[in-house]
């Protein structure tokens, strides 16, 4: 299991605001951006993996622990943001598939 829960940025403010001024993300949770159109971590207060996935959802690439205060404007089907060293703990390789399932 990667994450146990993964949140789902909704509406322009939504995927602005992102983890924004969040203090910290717990262990197993993310935020999935869908389409993503380039990241930025303005005003974040840690580094976070940026997993980029095409429209299969499998990974097309991984930035390890993006810092505050930096862009990625590469564009995807979808984005998962995850605590920086979580893509490596959990040996995500590109061309793995992810399975997102909604919650029931």
């Amino acid at each position: 299991v990667f994450l146990h829960e993964l949140r789902e940025a909704h509406g322009p403010w939504g995927k602005f605001i992102g983890l924004m001024f969040a203090r910290s993300l717990a262990g197993a949770h993310g935020l999935l951006f869908r389409p993503a159109r380039g990241i930025h971590t303005h005003f974040m207060r840690f580094p976070i993996d940026l997993i980029f996935l095409d429209d299969a959802s499998n990974v097309q690439a991984i930035r390890e622990a993006m810092a505050p205060w930096r862009f990625d404007f590469r564009s995807a089907a979808a984005v998962i943001e995850v605590n920086a060293g979580a893509a490596r703990s959990s040996d995500i390789q590109i061309g793995d598939q992810l399975r997102i399932r909604e919650a029931a």
